[in-house]
């Protein structure tokens, strides 16, 4: 009777466990930051569905050239205070595409996606005394 119990209870446990492993290739968490500039030509937030998920696009502008990043209203966002700004590190878009090229390269795998890659947050200001933590993907890998 207790050998009865106790495979009924592997039979449950089982999946559970096997679906819960995390994945051999971790990934890197990296931090972007947006601001509106009123005099570029491309950066700019919008509304709008991707994979029929409403969401915000961001189009963020840089010296390095432009990402787009969809955060999608679904996933939970951080309105947190400007005070913890200072606990994070923004990447610019040749720090990211350094630490994807190491990820694939220490991970001997074959060129994968920054979503592949990267857990992103886009962080925005949005008074004197708040700032909002925004998980997003990656648009227009063109991979």
């Amino acid at each position: 009777m207790v050998a009865i119990k106790v495979l009924n209870l592997l039979l449950i446990l089982c999946p559970i466990l096997s679906f819960g492993q995390k994945s051999i290739y971790p990934k890197d968490t990296i931090y972007v930051k947006y601001q509106e500039k009123s005099n570029a030509a491309w950066n700019a937030k919008f509304e709008r569905k991707y994979n029929q998920r409403l969401g915000t696009y961001f189009n963020i502008e840089t010296e390095e050239g432009d990402m787009t990043l969809f955060y999608a209203y679904s996933e939970k966002a951080d309105t947190l205070c400007i005070e913890k700004i200072k606990d994070y590190h923004f990447s610019d878009l040749e720090e990211i595409n350094e630490k994807r090229n190491r990820w694939i390269f220490d991970n001997k795998r074959p060129p994968a996606t920054r979503n592949g890659v990267f857990r992103t947050y886009v962080i925005e200001v949005i008074s004197d005394k708040k700032f909002v933590k925004y998980p997003v993907i990656w648009r227009n890998e063109r991979i």
